[in-house]
């Protein structure tokens, strides 16, 4: 390992990292102070070496501090365009929202050759970074989708495994106390049958997921990207012979008696999606999550029954309420089913959408929210209702449906130039909402989920 991947991997830990900024402002402060000084009293052979000097450790730390970086648009692309002439052949699986006139948007499958040029320029359509893999009979519902688990491992590409795998963990998985390395179920297979789907699985880990999924834009040694070698286009490989690791993404929105949706708010310390809305509840495949314990089998219901007690723990609390798994299961499992969508962001990774209405109204759901708070000794303040799990969550809106759908928008961030040469970034694509005079930035996987949602609420 050189010297500056070890520096790089150092860097990356985010304590170090803020002692580098700061170590780079420091140093551009003084040390500019200093040669203006100097420069001010006359200029002279050693000066101009000092000079040198300055500028040469000024650009070491700048390129070490930008070369340290984990963000997302470090490690996928952010620009729609770009997937839309890459992965040329799937324009018929792309998920969209397209305005008709002054209403609303409404949901849109496959692109028309219209719909593919100058994305950055449409006011009346949003692509999303998605492709629909499946997509379930109108009244499906999370029942109807099976999960198979088998006795297998995923094992890397070696191109993967012989040539970056140590380096690219130490860099990316970078915690200040330890590295996280969980359980998943990762998808080898889609079974469509007359009773339903099944998703067949065999087990993984987040290492494996890591350094495929997540950093396909991230350089190989040699100069090629992770998705130049295991998704470069132009159709998506399937699901039975993809090559990253692929564990499930699983999401669902509730609404309210009253027509609201919870979002919530994610905090900064995810890996995907930081201060982003997302849906009413998310999370991954895990192996624990998705098993059910009253009954040891595998499944979504499993997975919604389990992510809505860690992240919405106090939707189902009150007396007369369902809180064991049975209760829940015959509640929770008339949630719908949605899709299933395969996110070209992340090499194709697969993720699942339900939707749930919930048996309260939004006046509940927000008493229920302060009971459960006061019970935990917390601060109660009804000017900003904060989430439960602050891990993933900092917060949650309680946005009506039709407010929701008229205050989606997409925003363009244009490319900046940043290290190494300065090459300029691609511009970043962004789906907002407007709610009660704020702009939030949405999530793909709520703008994808929202998406199925409108389609199903159009076809059913």
């Amino acid at each position: 390992m050189t010297v500056t991947q070890y520096l790089s991997i150092l860097f990356s830990r985010p304590r170090w990292r803020h002692v580098l900024g700061a170590a780079l402002v420091a140093h551009l402060v003084v040390g500019g102070f200093a040669l203006l000084r100097a420069l001010l009293a006359g200029i002279d052979l050693s000066l101009i070496m000092d000079g040198i000097q300055f500028a040469l450790i000024q650009a070491a730390l700048f390129l070490l501090y930008f070369s340290s970086s984990r963000m997302e648009n470090v490690r996928y692309s952010l620009d729609t365009q770009f997937y839309v002439e890459r992965y040329y052949k799937e324009h018929s699986r792309f998920l969209a929202m397209k305005r008709e006139g002054k209403g609303g948007y409404g949901a849109q499958i496959g692109l028309e050759a219209g719909d593919t040029r100058r994305l950055a320029g449409r006011r009346d359509l949003i692509v999303s970074q998605s492709l629909l893999e499946y997509r379930p009979p109108a009244d499906a519902t999370i029942q109807d989708l099976a999960f198979r688990l088998e006795d297998n491992w995923y094992e890397l590409p070696w191109v993967v495994a012989d040539q970056a795998l140590e380096i690219t963990l130490k860099r990316f998985n970078a915690l200040e106390k330890y590295d996280y390395n969980g359980l998943l179920m990762a998808v080898t297979g889609l079974e469509r049958g007359p009773e339903g789907a099944t998703l067949v699985f065999e087990k993984a880990t987040y290492y494996s997921y890591l350094v495929t999924n997540m950093l396909p834009e991230v350089e190989l040694p040699g100069g090629l990207t992770y998705r130049d070698m295991l998704e470069p286009g132009p159709a998506l490989a399937t699901l039975e012979t993809s090559q990253p690791e692929n564990h499930l993404g699983l999401n669902c929105l509730y609404r309210t008696r009253d027509g609201d949706f919870i979002i919530p708010r994610r905090s900064q310390n995810t890996n995907v999606f930081k201060g982003q809305l997302s849906a009413s509840v998310s999370g991954a495949s895990n192996l624990h999550t998705c098993r059910l314990g009253r009954t040891g089998t595998y499944g979504p219901l499993a997975w919604l029954i389990n992510e809505t007690r860690e992240e919405l723990p106090f939707l189902f609390t009150e007396e007369g309420q369902p809180t064991g798994d049975e209760a829940l299961e015959d509640l929770l499992g008339e949630a719908r089913f949605l899709g299933i969508t395969r996110e070209l962001r992340r090499c194709g990774k697969p993720e699942a959408f339900f939707f749930c209405p919930l048996p309260l109204t939004t006046g509940e759901v927000r008493q229920r929210l302060v009971a459960h708070r006061r019970a935990r000794g917390e601060t109660v303040e009804m000017s900003e209702i904060r989430a439960i799990d602050y891990n993933e969550n900092a917060g949650f809106l309680l946005v009506n449906e039709a407010a929701l759908f008229e205050g989606l928008g997409q925003h363009i961030e244009p490319g900046k130039r940043r290290p190494p040469l300065f090459r300029k970034a691609r511009p970043e694509f962004q789906h907002r909402l407007r709610h009660e005079g704020e702009t939030y930035v949405v999530s793909e996987a709520l703008f994808v989920n929202l998406v199925l949602y409108q389609h199903h609420r159009s076809t059913g």
